[in-house]
């Protein structure tokens, strides 16, 4: 047996951990530091607590709030270009899955300089990056523990997926009291962001025993908390779906990924549709489509989604996944591919790039554009 199981960010979880922003950045040497935020923070008031803790350390501050969802080259070139004039000496991230890729990829560009298109792939930072501190503010993307920046290219029109050695951050202060007034369209896009980690991570063919521990954790813990989360919004619920975003991200970090996030990454660049989003649309035809390969994975599987294994099967077990999966997008009130204003006629485009994602090298069946294509109509029919 052989794998190699990493994160780079050491993690404080539970409430009120922002508390210890200033003290930490205090702990790297930090005199002047970037939030990186949006404009939602701002308005919750989230960037107000961080900026106290820091007045109480006497760190100097610049606030760049102009990250939004699916964040893109241009955006991060401005951050850094601010950064740079500011003098940084390290960041804070405080927000969702775009405003921590953003951060991070500023931090690359700060650092090891040129285009954020130079780092595309794996390990091409190559010079460390400054101290990064990351405040999640959702329970989805679990950017705030993986060595992975995803930003759109302009251009070209893609994600451009950047990981490996220094892209991730230092530190994660995991406070589920932040993710307690989210709407319930987010919390429910994340959510299902996570569940796909979670998924995708456990049939990888880079999955390992550690990563299939985690991934089998986080799968339960969202599977027992996201309905709840979206609806009445507990804290009880709210800790185990950040949990489990954390321990998808855990897991995915060192697996990596499959055909879910292949497909989701052209709609989101093309269409501008959340992430989260396009996960949860092709999560129960990917499933479906890859289940012949699970074997003994499968009723582990079954078993932490909450499904009564006993007496079932191999087809009604698989049967029954992909039903579960169907079920709940319905029940969260995932939008269906078809309401989204995706044309037909650009699903040839769409399985082409989604056939040379990084992603698809680690999905546990290999693929053709044919099949992704029909994985794309059977997404926008059911």
């Amino acid at each position: 047996m052989n794998f190699i199981f990493d994160i780079p960010a050491t993690v404080f979880f539970g409430d009120n951990k922002i508390i210890e922003t200033g003290k930490l950045l205090k702990g790297f040497g930090t005199t002047k530091t970037m939030i990186v935020c949006d404009q939602a923070m701002l308005d919750l008031g989230f960037v107000d607590k961080v900026v106290s803790y820091l007045e109480e350390e006497n760190i100097e501050y610049v606030i760049f709030d102009s990250v939004m969802p699916n964040p893109t080259d241009l955006l991060v070139h401005e951050g850094a270009k601010i950064a740079e004039e500011k003098k940084i000496d390290s960041f804070v991230a405080i927000g969702g899955g775009s405003v921590i890729d953003s951060a991070k990829a500023i931090n690359i560009l700060l650092t090891n300089k040129g285009k954020i298109a130079d780092y595309e792939g794996i390990n091409k930072v190559i010079i460390p990056t400054l101290p990064l501190i990351m405040i999640p503010t959702t329970s989805g993307t679990a950017s705030e523990v993986t060595s992975v920046s995803v930003v759109t290219d302009t251009k070209h029109h893609k994600k451009m997926v950047i990981a490996g050695q220094f892209v991730g951050g230092n530190i994660a202060l995991c406070d589920p009291a932040l993710t307690m007034k989210l709407p319930k369209s987010i919390t429910a896009s994340t959510g299902m962001d996570a569940l796909t980690h979670a998924i995708e991570a456990y049939v990888s063919k880079w999955s390992s025993p550690v990563t299939d521990a985690l991934a089998l954790k986080s799968i339960k813990l969202i599977m027992e908390s996201l309905e709840e989360a979206v609806t009445e919004s507990s804290k009880t619920s709210r800790e185990k779906m950040m949990l489990g975003s954390v321990t998808a991200g855990m897991s995915f970090n060192s697996a990596l990924l499959g055909l879910v996030h292949s497909l989701a990454h052209p709609l989101s660049a093309h269409y501008g549709i959340a992430h989260g989003v396009a996960n949860a649309i092709f999560l129960p035809y990917v499933v479906e489509y890859n289940i012949e390969t699970f074997g003994d994975k499968l009723k582990p599987l079954a078993e932490s989604m909450g499904i009564q294994i006993y007496g079932l099967d191999e087809k009604t077990l698989a049967d029954s996944v992909v039903n579960k999966l169907l079920y709940l997008s319905k029940t969260i009130n995932i939008p269906k591919l078809k309401s989204l204003n995706v044309p037909k006629e650009d699903f040839k485009m769409l399985a082409e790039e989604a056939l040379v994602e990084l992603s698809t090298m680690t999905n546990p069946k290999e693929t053709n554009v044919n099949d992704l294509i029909k994985l794309l109509e059977k997404a926008y029919l059911r």
